[in-house]
Parts: C-alpha cells; structure tokens; sequence
C-alpha cells in the first residue's frame, strides 16, 4: 500500500442503510477490501464454537469494557462471514472474541472488524485456530490444545506450525508436551496458578507419580519456578523403580515420542539390555486413541 493515502482509506465509511432497517450493505471481502476496517453491528456478529479460547475472566472482561467506554475499541477483530436463513449478512469471530464480548458489555452497537472470506468449514477452523494462536494471549494449556489440533485434524508437522507463527519446532512440541501432564496439574497451569516455567520443572521429572508429587510439593510449599528445577533434581535423585534404568538415550526418545504422539508415553527396560523393554502409550478418549494409531502407521 502506497504511503500518503491516509486512514480513509482503510476505514470503510458507514454503508447506508439498504433493505430491512439497521442492514448495510458490506461488500464483498476481495482483495481489494481486506485491509479496510468495517464496522459491524454487534448483534449481527456470533462467537466462532471452534475457536481454541475456552475461558474468558469475568473480571479482565469488565475491565476491558471500561477501556473501550473511554477509548474504544483499539484493534479490529476479525470476523468470516455466514449467511443465515433470511440471507441477511452475518459474521463468525475469527479472533477477537474478548474484544467483542467487552465491546457488548460496554453497551457498543458496532466494532471495527476485518473480513476474511473461508471457502469452507476446515479452512475457518484452521484460520481461527492460526489467528488465535498469533494474536490472543492463550494460556499454555490452549496454545497447547491448538497446536495438537492443527497436528490432529489438519496433519500439519510441528515445524510448519512454527513457521507460521514464528516459533521454532522445538517451542512447539516441548508445549505441546504440556498435554502429557496429569489433568489436575493441567489444570492449574491454566488456571495460572502454575506458570509455564513450573510445567517446565514438573515434566523434567519421568512419570505421573514423581510429577504429582512434585506438584504437590510446589503448591504446599509455594515454590518459585527457580525452586521447583531444584527440587526436581531431588526428585530426580531417587527415581521411581519404572525410571531407574532409564539412560539419556532413552529419556530422549521419551521426550520424542512423547512431542510426536501429544501423549504420555513411558519406557520400560528390562532388566538386561538383551531382555529390551517395552513402550506404554497412554490415551485419554477413542479420538485419542485413533489419532496415536494414525501417526504410527500412517508412511
């Protein structure tokens, strides 16, 4: 875009009114239109159910919506579009939906949003999920749920989701191995209060029983990140029989399997290495498990 042009030329001026009263008329989302700012009525814009945010914080909502009383809405959500039985134009939130939801609370008829026309269904849940991940501040727990579905249902590798969103392959699986914690210890990471530097800690550590009671440990005693690594090593010290003749060789394949599958995986030696050992796979739902089948045997 040539500088000088202004921002009337990224701010759609208000449609008139054409048809049933409140309706404007909204151009297709060409090329030519993907950068302009609409405004949409608020009634006429509805949450995406497949977006990857799950929680939203009553209180930082109410806060939001004061902002946006005294300042507005600062930056454009974006919304797809769907039509409904009366072929009126509505839209899907695509990200932004904290924005929306604040701007209804604040009493807003209209927030600014950008359009993106999805051919189909896949492409809008993979956009949202994209969107989300690029421009919401997720938990570590979503951010982890997300990248597992574009894997999932998308079969995207880890690296080509880092390199849409800027992140190393590495940054992805080590948080999609989040996901291989005990759900209590999931859930307070999402809750914050765990943070992602204590995850950390707790999946140094090679089985849920150590991991749990590490958890434990850091909830009772209060620890810091700094003081969980620490007392991870004590924990590491006197491992669990399952994990006392795991090698470094063999930790890192666990590490692997475990990024690979987005599940728990455990290996257990034998007691000699000509006696080999075995790997235990653990799944959550028959989703879980078809999804493990999948990615073993798929070439």
């Amino acid at each position: 875009m040539a500088l000088g042009r202004g921002l009337s030329s990224l701010i759609q001026p208000k449609q008139p009114a054409a048809g049933a009263a409140g309706e404007k008329m909204i151009p297709a989302a060409t090329s030519e239109h993907r950068d302009t700012v609409f405004y949409l009525p608020v009634s006429q814009i509805q949450p995406n159910p497949l977006q990857p945010r799950k929680s939203f914080n009553d209180e930082a909502l109410q806060d939001l919506a004061t902002s946006i009383k005294e300042n507005g809405v600062l930056q454009p959500i974006i919304v797809s579009r769907v039509q409904n039985s009366e072929s009126a134009p509505r839209f899907q939130i695509l990200t932004g939906e904290r924005r929306w939801r604040a701007s209804k609370i604040a009493g807003m008829k209209e927030v600014p949003a950008l359009i993106r026309d999805i051919p189909t269904d896949q492409e809008n849940l993979r956009l949202a999920v994209l969107e989300n991940i690029q421009r919401e501040n997720l938990n570590p727990i979503e951010l982890a749920q997300a990248y597992r579905r574009l894997v999932d249902e998308y079969g995207m590798e880890q690296e080509d989701i880092g390199k849409k969103i800027g992140k190393s392959r590495q940054s992805v699986g080590n948080t999609m191995r989040l996901l291989t914690l005990p759900q209590p210890i999931q859930e307070d990471i999402k809750n914050e209060v765990l943070s992602e530097n204590h995850a950390r800690a707790i999946l140094a550590l090679p089985t849920d029983e150590l991991r749990l009671k590490l958890w434990k440990e850091i909830k009772e005693l209060k620890l810091s990140a700094r003081h969980a690594e620490v007392a991870a090593r004590k924990y590491k010290s006197t491992p669990s029989k399952s994990a006392l003749t795991l090698d470094a060789l063999t930790k890192d394949m666990v590490v692997k399997l475990e990024a690979h599958l987005g599940t728990k995986v455990t290996i257990e030696p034998g007691k000699h290495v000509s006696d080999g050992g075995k790997i235990v796979i653990k799944y959550f739902s028959n989703e879980d498990l078809r999804n493990i089948v999948k990615k073993i045997t798929e070439k």
